[in-house]
């Protein structure tokens, strides 16, 4: 599976639509740590947490081939909204069918994260920054805690509290991304 594949599935599995660029980054950065199948290059941190230009280029794609809309609302800041088109819901219909597994792991994690914060940026970027940490540092090999990954959340300039780790981890918990 690539990464246009993953991107309709994650949008088909909430209703054929998600908001917000941070959520789609975060909920393909959760979906491509717990499907081994998915063929992308690595994320790199960013400001927000993880973040794959891969990603940001396929919903570009996409939606210049009519797959999706990007649709934006002005506010404090722009919020984009992708919406799967009639040509976008058929083609993830058929990877649906040639790809059932995935789909379900797909569904459960953006079902998981909708329960856990309703999709929102905030804590989907905590509980990202904090599972890349985790992954990428020498903390991945030994015992750890809210305020040892806070510590090294600081090595890569993201600025959030124990608190903020400790819902991150929570949701990295309810997806079976993070050892108890």
């Amino acid at each position: 599976m690539n990464v246009y594949d993953v991107a309709a599935m994650t949008i088909h599995s909430n209703g054929d639509m998600i908001e917000g660029r941070t959520a789609m980054q975060k909920l393909i950065y959760f979906n491509s740590v717990k499907i081994p199948s998915i063929n992308m290059r690595p994320y790199t941190h960013h400001f927000y947490g993880p973040f794959s230009r891969e990603v940001a280029t396929a919903l570009e794609e996409m939606s210049a081939l009519s797959y999706l809309n990007e649709v934006s609302r002005s506010g404090f800041y722009d919020v984009y909204a992708y919406l799967l088109t009639t040509k976008g819901k058929k083609y993830a219909d058929h990877l649906r069918s040639k790809y059932p597994e995935e789909f379900a792991k797909i569904a459960d994690i953006v079902a998981k994260c909708r329960e856990f914060c309703q999709l929102k940026p905030k804590p989907l970027s905590y509980a990202a920054k904090a599972h890349y940490i985790l992954a990428n540092t020498e903390m991945a090999k030994d015992r750890y805690g809210p305020d040892d990954v806070q510590r090294v959340a600081e090595d890569f300039d993201w600025n959030i509290s124990t608190d903020d780790v400790k819902t991150g981890m929570s949701l990295l918990q309810e997806l079976g991304l993070v050892r108890t």
